[in-house]
């Protein structure tokens, strides 16, 4: 993961080299961020949310869990679509643990301080609304496998966001994909150099396979 230059990364790199190698289900969309730009990548700590009528929402479980998270890590959460899971007090934390971003399958709050310039942290959601967990919801599990429309996502599997896509990079193919990812990064930059040495459709096409 280090050798790859995370400026000159695209999920659309990500998408491309996993469809070639047969894992044609792993680029989740439609998700809205919090900062015009984002561009981040690290390891998943998954966190998957039940709807229940409960006095509990197991906060412990849920800011322990936090608690463990680390430099390089991204909380991806299972969330709902009719309450809000991670607000204000949770970016502050996770901005302290110096987490990478976070990822939310449902709702997320309190966007007039997580749209704000003094965050820092990028993070991902389906939608917002101000309707708290409490009461309507509680943390069920941490660390699991979880899904997220057509994609599962394990604890430690590696992910890549950006404007446009979350990339889930299981790890039994991570080491292939970078690999891949790199060699396909050397092609496009000897492609936009042979673009912009101004040659013609004609003798691109000579020297391109595919574009």
């Amino acid at each position: 993961m280090s050798e790859l230059d995370i400026e000159k990364l695209c999920s659309g790199l990500f998408s491309d080299v996993m469809d070639r190698m047969g894992w044609k289900h792993q680029i989740i969309t439609g998700f809205l961020k919090n900062k015009s730009t984002v561009n981040f990548m690290g390891r998943a700590r998954t966190v998957l949310i039940e709807t229940k009528d409960t006095d509990d929402e197991n906060i412990r479980m849920g800011l322990s869990f936090l608690g463990q998270c680390k430099k390089g890590d991204i909380l991806i959460v299972k969330g709902s679509k009719e309450f809000a899971y991670f607000g204000e007090l949770m970016t502050k934390l996770s901005t302290q643990m110096c987490i990478e971003g976070v990822v939310i399958d449902g709702l997320t709050r309190d966007t007039n301080y997580t749209h704000s310039l003094e965050v820092t942290l990028p993070i991902l959601a389906k939608g917002y609304s101000p309707i708290d967990i409490k009461g309507r919801g509680r943390v069920q599990q941490t660390d699991v496998p979880i899904r997220i429309d057509q994609v599962e996502i394990r604890p430690e599997d590696l992910i890549y966001c950006d404007n446009e896509a979350v990339c889930v990079i299981p790890k039994e193919i991570e080491t292939e994909v970078i690999e891949k990812v790199k060699e396909k990064l050397a092609d496009e930059e000897r492609i936009a150099n042979l673009i912009a040495s101004k040659m013609s459709v004609d003798e691109l096409l000579k020297q391109v396979t595919e574009f």
